[in-house]
């Protein structure tokens, strides 16, 4: 299995890194990485890609992904979606990119029988649906050398018919520099999106927590008033001495008890917020509507938001963080449906322009 990225040179290149330059392509303004085929762990799935490699091979997918303007992720005939560091790369490294991924069953034409294409095809889409949580799976598309077409082999008019396929990827990849514009936008609107539901759900969480300490606060305030107000009313009762010693006393220990039970209760509060429980009740509480409906966009968000959320968010910042200002969040919506609209709309006729 393969990964490739493409990338539109940009005014500066690394010069720390040695690079083989073929200077016999049909184009010149990309550039193509290749990166080493996807391999199972000798550990298995859970184990530490660097350990294997020598590097974090996740984390350099992810930063070349970032920067690529088309990726394609290749699936040979024979193994097709089965390593564990092919779902793990899926799941971590291309996560949020589905707008710039095309999934290819490489090697078509070596399929000798119809059988053995659509078996293949099979298990790409039940691998695949392990790591793609969607209602339906993206498109596969299917790459095969177009010298070997010939319509006497077994599968001969069924590859002419996916030359069409063929013809497709190759146009994509043809037209990474103009989609480049089009990425960028892509990316802004994802990172308005994940920033948009990390505000919501921090300011769910934050107020469901101010919330429950201003009650907590209310009890300890309205003890320890009573606690000073009674002695005060028996002293100018004249009561016993004894009698307004002993309640002043008490009045103290209860204040006291009184404000260890809120401290303690706000630490289990705030824990039982930021546990993946409290995490996950906040989301349906918000997206209840969008739950309800399957949208795949917001359940796809909150996959990611979840696991940076639960790695980072702690009992401390719960209790210093303040709630977000109402337009704070239109401002985020302005820049979703007006600034990101536009900027599409001005992109879109350079995308119309076929390559020639």
């Amino acid at each position: 299995m393969g990964f490739g990225a493409l990338k539109n040179f940009g005014p500066t290149l690394i010069h720390h890194t040695q690079l083989k330059i073929r200077s016999d392509t049909a184009v010149d303004d990309f550039m193509i990485v290749d990166t080493p085929g996807m391999i199972d762990s000798p550990g298995g799935f859970h184990n530490d890609a660097y350990n294997d490699r020598g590097y974090d091979f996740e984390k350099v997918c992810r930063w070349y992904a970032e920067k690529a303007d088309v990726i394609l992720l290749f699936f040979d005939p024979d193994k097709p979606g089965t390593t564990g560091e092919t779902l793990k790369v899926l799941t971590n490294s291309l996560s949020g990119l589905d707008h710039k991924l095309h999934i290819i069953l490489n090697k078509a034409d070596q399929f000798e029988k119809i059988h053995d294409f659509a078996r293949a095809y099979g298990s790409l889409c039940w691998n695949l649906s392990k790591v793609i949580h969607r209602k339906d799976l993206p498109r596969i598309y299917t790459m095969c050398l177009p010298h070997k077409l010939d319509a006497q082999k077994p599968l001969g008019k069924s590859l002419i018919d996916l030359e069409t396929t063929r013809e497709e990827v190759v146009c994509e990849v043809l037209n990474a520099p103009k989609r480049r514009v089009n990425n960028e936008v892509s990316r802004l609107a994802d990172a308005v999106n994940l920033l948009q539901m990390h505000c919501k759900v921090i300011d769910e969480l934050v107020r469901q927590y101010k919330q429950k300490k201003y009650k907590l606060y209310s009890i300890t305030a309205l003890t320890a008033t009573m606690g000073v107000g009674l002695p005060i009313g028996e002293f100018y009762l004249q009561m016993p001495v004894e009698l307004i010693v002993s309640n002043t006393i008490f009045g103290m220990l209860s204040t006291l008890g009184v404000g260890w039970y809120t401290s303690h209760s706000l630490r289990d509060i705030a824990r039982s917020l930021v546990s993946d429980t409290g995490l996950n009740t906040a989301y349906k509480r918000l997206y209840n509507h969008e739950i309800h409906e399957h949208d795949e966009s917001v359940e796809s968000l909150w996959v990611r938001v979840e696991k940076h959320l639960s790695n980072t968010l702690t009992i401390q910042d719960l209790s210093q963080l303040n709630r977000i200002k109402s337009n704070e969040f239109k401002l985020l919506d302005s820049i979703l449906n007006s600034d990101v609209k536009g900027l599409r709309r001005k992109v879109a006729p350079m995308l119309s322009t076929k390559t020639e």
